[in-house]
């Protein structure tokens, strides 16, 4: 951490020299005034002290207090601007790597933590190199600079004896400073633990109602509370220790200091100026050693909070990103005995794959739940890193060959998960496309089959949904995430199971304006309702992890096989709904 601090501060040197300047020049004006007290008192007791000599006295005295005041405002300002303008950097450095990231690493780290380490470690992050340089810089100059006054002009001897505790307080704390850490690391993930379970109820509270479930939900989250509590009671408890540690050998060079003065006076060997002079710089010395002591609790927070932050940013998903061609159009996707296992499972979900889909062609991906069909379409989005059997190929040339961001730009994707913003529904559709013009957005709509729906919302499209989409039905959150996929014309469309809450006339719309709008684009359509592939022109079939039929429906029907089958259970289904 201090190394990647150090370089920071190397970038901008002229900040963190002008401060460190101004941090001397405040801890050696702040001599000035104690000096000046001593003045004072001295020329009271030798009754040389005049109105003359005291007003100019005064004057010294007062100006060193305001120019001790501009100069500590202006480095703390400078110090902390740049603190905050670190936490910044670093937030958008690890926003930035959070979006480049891909599923395995969503699969090892929770939502809360993740929100835990953006917010609270980033701040705390921020403190270390702000406040915590104020301290070792502001704290350690003061002390030397006090301690070389009082050793040069007040007595050495006393000085001496007086800090002799003070090396005896850097041993206590420093064996405090392991047990901070560990506590501190666990207080950390106990929030963290809790971020997770407060997510969780947001997100989960409908179904808790339903369940019937608040009350036990309410002691679950009362057992993690407590838990944060009894965390955060032991790291204050040692984090107090510290400065009753610290207050308990100050007390004792105070004491110390005095004691040897009082003998000093006694030999006439210090003057009574001297004396108070001593007990205030005594004083400061205190203040500036509780100072250090804070050193403490922020460099282990720091610590624990780099620890944290560097994870993500060093963090991998395994996703090769090596591909330097750019990608023009799909003319052509080629699965050869193509396997693929997900990295932390040890049997295939995709076994031997083989498939060809040209372009303007539409693809029907059916099979029973668990089959692979949603494995397969996430090996076009490179979501995991792909399988070392078999090759996926686009225009005869490796996947992997071509830029992730040509990939992206040319897919337009409606998982089953339609993650929608708590924004209006013109800003969810023009996701897809940012500078889409108005014409655009209802031809989309109207593509999605979504604009009877619009109409009935009090303000159209700058009618708000919700977070998640929380204000408006299921079958309308699927027809605007299509209709986002839809705006950015797309070359290669995706709908995983994006059809399974409307129904069978509003599917069939659907796809009926799929096929008109994309006559010379590839659409892959994953489903469980024969009808949305009804006219695909090619349809396979997914059973545990491998390609069991392929064809046209026509060709399937006359199979009998697992198609045939499905077909007739829908079919009868259809028959007893219409006759309900």
């Amino acid at each position: 951490m201090l190394t990647i601090f150090w370089k920071y501060i190397k970038k901008h040197p002229y900040v963190y020299g002008i401060t460190t300047f101004f941090a001397l020049l405040s801890s050696i004006l702040t001599i000035v005034p104690n000096y000046l007290i001593q003045k004072i008192i001295d020329e009271m007791v030798n009754h040389s002290l005049t109105t003359q000599n005291l007003s100019q006295l005064l004057w010294f005295f007062f100006s060193a207090i305001l120019l001790i005041y501009l100069v500590d405002v202006t480095w703390v300002l400078l110090l902390f601007s740049q603190s905050y303008k670190y936490q910044s950097s670093l937030r958008t450095n690890l926003y930035k790597r959070l979006l480049q990231l891909r599923t395995p690493f969503y699969e090892r780290f929770r939502s809360g933590d993740l929100m835990t380490r953006m917010t609270s470690d980033i701040e705390f992050l921020g403190d270390t190199i702000g406040y915590g340089f104020m301290l070792i810089v502001s704290n350690i100059t003061w002390a030397l600079s006090i301690f070389m006054i009082m050793f040069v002009t007040i007595s050495w001897q006393a000085s001496l004896l007086s800090v002799l505790p003070l090396f005896f307080f850097a041993w206590s704390v420093f064996k405090l400073w392991q047990k901070v850490d560990t506590l501190y690391e666990e207080n950390r993930d106990a929030v963290a633990n809790l971020s997770n379970e407060v997510l969780e109820v947001v997100d989960g509270v409908r179904v808790m109602r339903a369940y019937g479930k608040k009350e036990m939900e309410q002691m679950h989250f009362q057992t993690k509370t407590t838990t944060v509590l009894e965390k955060a009671n032991n790291l204050m408890f040692y984090s107090g220790a510290v400065g009753q540690v610290a207050k308990i050998f100050t007390g004792l060079s105070t004491a110390i200091g005095l004691t040897f003065s009082g003998y000093l006076i006694g030999q006439g060997q210090m003057t009574v100026g001297q004396l108070i002079s001593f007990q205030i710089y005594l004083g400061m010395l205190s203040g500036s050693i509780w100072g250090l002591s804070d050193i403490v609790l922020v460099y282990q927070q720091g610590n624990v909070s780099f620890r944290k932050v560097e994870e993500i940013l060093t963090a991998e998903d395994g996703v090769k990103r090596n591909g330097f061609d750019e990608l023009d159009s799909f003319e052509a996707i080629t699965f050869s005995d193509y396997s693929f296992t997900y990295p932390n499972n040890t049997l295939p979900t995709l076994e031997k794959i083989n498939l060809q889909l040209k372009k303007g062609e539409t693809l029907g991906v059916v099979g029973p739940t668990g089959s692979g069909k949603t494995t397969f379409i996430r090996q076009l989005l490179r979501q995991y890193p792909l399988a070392t059997q078999g090759k996926l190929q686009i225009n005869q040339k490796d996947i992997q060959c071509y830029k992730v961001n040509d990939l992206e730009k040319r897919i337009g994707y409606v998982p089953q998960e339609h993650i929608l913003f708590s924004r209006d529904v013109a800003h969810n559709i023009r996701f897809g496309k940012t500078f889409a013009t108005q014409a655009e957005i209802l031809e989309a709509i109207q593509t999605a089959d979504f604009t009877k729906d619009l109409e009935q919302m009090p303000d159209g499209l700058a009618t708000l949904i919700g977070e998640k989409g929380v204000a408006i039905s299921g079958g309308q959150k699927q027809r605007i995430a299509i209709a986002r996929a839809f705006i950015r014309q797309p070359e290669l469309l995706i709908l995983d199971d994006s059809l399974s809450a409307v129904d069978a006339k509003t599917e069939q719309t659907i796809i009926t304006n799929i096929q008109k709008m994309r006559q010379n684009q590839t659409t892959i359509i994953v489903t469980h309702r024969l009808s949305a592939v009804a006219k695909a022109h090619k349809v396979i079939v997914m059973e545990h992890g491998q390609i069991t039929e392929m064809g046209t429906p026509t060709e399937l029907l006359a199979k009998k096989g697992w198609y045939y089958q499905q077909y007739l259970n829908q079919q009868l289904e259809e028959n007893v709904d219409a006759n309900l």
